[in-house]
């Protein structure tokens, strides 16, 4: 006798068998199976689907089903009464649960594989039957009910807008599914009920959305189609088996909703091969294989595949995108060059430097290096009395090796000159920056200086007077102009973006707005923040602090004719108090974000090459917010470099764009970048459960995809997946790390990545589970 049969009162069975052939059979609950090896041909529901290997399929209470597979095939059965079901789900008889697992969108695979390790550890621990066993199956049964709720459910069409909790209905809906082949009458229901039959046929319409009797009819005509497909049953047995007083009625109801009568669909879908044989000659032939280690040693490879199992608890909430790409589109990306800070020109003779320098340059771009204290620094050597006609002792001996270092990477020079630089002493600095200028001149060819940037910063004090800056300012520039015409040089205004004004010492620029090339400023959210809130209205009303800036200060340069291109130079998202949050507070999404919004408002971002140089240019050991550092301080990428990176790895123009994604397409095909950005107190970040719960799943319905064949390149970036300090976190001692441990830190803190084929025909659905400020950035190469 067959053990695949479940017996129609048990919770839950599962077995594992070799089937060759099992009738048709009707189980009132939900069965799952599973092929680990072989095939076999599966029909339910008026459909036949091959399970090969690793496949996993549902079939749907009520639903009449058999089974044909080869002869070595092995597989999986595990049966799940509705009764069991609906008493730990109220919503069980309101839906059903998409069945095949070849079907499912591209982003469940790991949904997939924890199913086959749930399924694989119950028939395990049924073979061992040790003390616990009982306990662990049992567990793994409602673990599969939690992920088929989470992640397969569908909502039944007649539900929509209907209560989910009701219990009456779903005992209604319960009594029809059972009794739906017997001559069932509103009547009987009510009575059953203790409800006039008046009131249950209002009620249940506005419950279900739909009248009694054809909410009966559509479970009756659901189950005649497999007679219809799968038997050779005249009309007359088909509409008596389920329900239907005569062939003359079934006919006229199955045409109102199919518009074909029972005879034309059965002539259109019905195959030869499908046509059954007389249920009464055919023996089940299933056969039991638990008693094969062989099966047991497959089973344990399915225990390896999914070891996280926190996944299936997450309670992301699913947001349904379907995006029509705009072929016509002419939106293009927005493309603002790099400025990395380094702070001593000198700093460039460190082969640390100079490595991460080639590796943001190669993979980021970078547009220009910026350099402070050119002259008070100790980059230039001093000068040395000599009767020698060419000194051994050259003044520009270490700047003439970080320039030409630069120069073969085609990275110009931005020299921030402080207006407290020039007043130590005048003359002697114009005297030797003209020098520089000249020699640089000589040295490295007009072309390459004249792409060099100089920055006129004044003192943060507004103790000079406005007539002093712009003299300051003028004599620069007519000093640079002189040497070389094309340099072009710059301001930095302090900007107070609430009163929109700019301090009355800076005045001076409307007046010699021809004078000025470039506008530079600084924009940090931390400025407006108290951290010790708990309220998160002020994290919200930050969102856009940045932009809004931006946007801001080119609107009141322009209604002072100074329309200039904005250099962005030190700008930061939320950071919080970063020596109690470090590491929690994943920022990828942030940033992404911004340099998106901010690519087509300025000319130049800027960022600091690493931690190191940045705390050492301020002269502070503290963690600094006033910027953002590509690297940490060995060789770790920051959220900022990879957040950067997939910004300029797209290509192409912009066919379709929302608040969670963007997509563009290009010779190559097409490129999808998805972020969960969430903006709140960073001290928060702290808290597992908050961080938690503001994941996020996405689920893309893509209409109008060129038809192909497509490689698909996934990248996933967040605090497990190129997140460094998680790993720097879990692999820390009080004794300290050494390079071998700092090696494979950096060495696996990058985002992960998959690699798949798919073959499209112009429509694409997928699922992206993002967790806080992730970034999911997709690349859909087409095979040529």
């Amino acid at each position: 006798m067959t053990n695949l049969k479940s017996d129609q009162t048990e919770d839950f069975n599962i077995v594992m068998e070799n089937v060759q052939y099992f009738p048709p059979q009707q189980y009132y609950g939900t069965i799952v199976l599973f092929m680990i090896k072989g095939t076999a041909q599966v029909r339910y529901e008026g459909q036949e689907d091959e399970l090969k290997e690793n496949d996993i399929l549902f079939i749907n209470r009520n639903s009449r089903y058999s089974i044909r597979g080869n002869e070595e095939n092995i597989l999986i059965s595990l049966s799940i009464s509705s009764h069991f079901f609906a008493l730990h789900y109220k919503n069980y008889f309101h839906s059903y649960f998409q069945s095949f697992s070849k079907e499912l969108d591209k982003g469940r695979e790991k949904v997939t594989q924890q199913l086959r390790h749930l399924l694989s550890e119950m028939i395990i621990e049924k073979y061992r039957d040790e003390d616990g066993s009982a306990l662990v199956i049992q567990s793994s049964v409602y673990q599969i009910m939690l992920m088929m709720t989470r992640f397969f459910k569908k909502e039944m069409p007649m539900w929509e807008g209907a209560e989910a909790n009701d219990e009456r209905i779903a005992r209604i809906i319960q009594l029809i599914e059972q009794h739906y082949s017997e001559p069932l009458t509103l009547s009987e229901v009510a009575e059953n009920e203790f409800l006039s039959v008046s009131y249950l046929s209002r009620y249940f319409k506005q419950m279900a959305g739909i009248g009694f009797l054809n909410y009966l009819n559509q479970v009756r005509l659901k189950h005649s189609i497999d007679d219809l497909l799968y038997t050779t049953d005249n009309l007359y047995e088909i509409a008596h088996n389920n329900g239907f007083s005569t062939a003359k009625n079934y006919s006229a109801i199955f045409k109102s909703v199919y518009h074909m009568t029972p005879s034309q669909y059965r002539k259109q879908h019905q195959q030869a091969n499908l046509i059954r044989e007389k249920e009464e000659e055919v023996q089940e032939e299933t056969r039991s294989v638990m008693e094969s280690p062989a099966v047991l040693i497959r089973l344990a490879k399915y225990l390896d595949e999914s070891a996280d199992q926190n996944f299936v608890y997450d309670k992301a909430p699913v947001e349904e995108l379907e995006i029509r790409l705009e072929k016509e589109s002419d939106e293009k990306l927005g493309h603002e060059k790099h400025l990395v800070f380094i702070g001593e020109l000198k700093e460039l003779l460190n082969e640390n430097v100079k490595k991460q320098v080639l590796t943001a340059n190669q993979q980021l771009g970078i547009h220009y290096i910026g350099i402070r204290k050119l002259l008070e620094g100790i980059t230039l050597l001093p000068e040395v009395d000599t009767d020698e006609m060419i000194s051994t002792s050259p003044v520009y001996a270490n700047s003439d090796l970080a320039i030409q270092f630069l120069k073969e990477q085609h990275i110009p020079l931005f020299i921030r000159v402080d207006y407290k630089e020039i007043k130590q002493d005048e003359l002697s600095f114009f005297d030797r920056f003209d020098r520089f200028i000249q020699h640089s001149l000589l040295v490295f060819g007009r072309s390459f200086v004249g792409q060099w940037r100089v920055l006129f910063q004044g003192p943060n004090q507004k103790s000079v007077s406005a007539d002093e800056l712009k003299k300051m300012y003028l004599k620069l520039r007519q000093l640079l102009k002189n040497r070389v015409s094309d340099i072009a040089v710059g301001y930095y205004v302090s900007y107070d973006e609430k009163k929109d004004i700019i301090s009355q010492d800076q005045h001076w620029i409307f007046d010699e707005a021809e004078k000025i090339e470039f506008i530079s400023y600084d924009a940090d959210q931390n400025d407006l923040i108290d951290f010790d809130k708990i309220s998160d209205k002020d994290f919200i009303k930050s969102q856009d602090y940045i932009v809004d800036k931006t946007a801001r200060l080119k609107q009141f340069l322009r209604k002072h004719q100074l329309n200039k291109p904005l250099y962005l130079n030190n700008w930061n998202t939320l950071t919080g108090n970063t020596r109690y949050t470090n590491g929690t507070f994943f920022r990828g999404a942030l940033i992404l974000r911004t340099v998106l919004a901010l690519s087509k408002e300025v000319e130049s971002l800027g960022f600091w090459i690493n931690n190191e140089l940045h705390e050492k240019s301020s002269g502070s050991r503290n963690i600094l917010i006033d910027g953002l550092e590509l690297f940490h301080f060995f060789d770790g990428k920051r959220p900022v470099y990879y957040a950067v990176m997939f910004k300029e790895r797209l290509r192409g123009k912009v066919i379709a764009r929302g608040d969670s994604f963007l997509m563009t397409e290009n010779e190559e095909g097409y490129q999808i970048i998805l972020y969960n950005e969430k903006r709140f107190n960073p001290q928060y970040s702290t808290d597992e459960l908050f961080v938690q719960s503001r994941k996020k799943e996405l689920h893309f319905s893509l209409k109008g995809l060129e038809k192909g064949d497509y490689q698909i390149r996934t990248f996933r970036f967040d605090s497990e997946n190129g997140g460094l300090y998680k790993n720097w976190g879990k692999l820390n001692s009080q004794y300290g790390i050494d390079k071998e441990i700092i090696d494979y830190i950096v060495q696996t803190s990058r985002p992960a990545i998959e690699l798949t084929d798919e073959s499209i025909e112009g429509d694409w659905s997928f699922y992206s589970l993002l967790n806080i400020n992730a970034i999911h950035f997709i690349e859909m190469r087409k095979v040529i």
